[in-house]
């Protein structure tokens, strides 16, 4: 499904939201930012976003 760029901004704010304070090697950004569009694709809220990019970059608090 495309998204409109409205809703790519909305996305992009929720996924900056979810990095704050995270140092990531500049290499990982892209793969981030594709693993992160995906949870938001799943549907999930913005707190297991910022879980599951934490465990992505291996920085989970499990």
């Amino acid at each position: 499904m495309k998204r409109t760029k409205k809703q790519q901004a909305l996305d992009d704010a929720r996924i900056q939201r979810a990095v704050t304070g995270m140092v990531i090697p500049m290499m990982s950004i892209p793969a981030l930012h594709r693993h992160a569009e995906g949870l938001i694709a799943k549907g999930v809220d913005d707190a297991a976003l910022a879980a599951g990019v934490r465990k992505f970059m291996g920085a989970s608090r499990d």
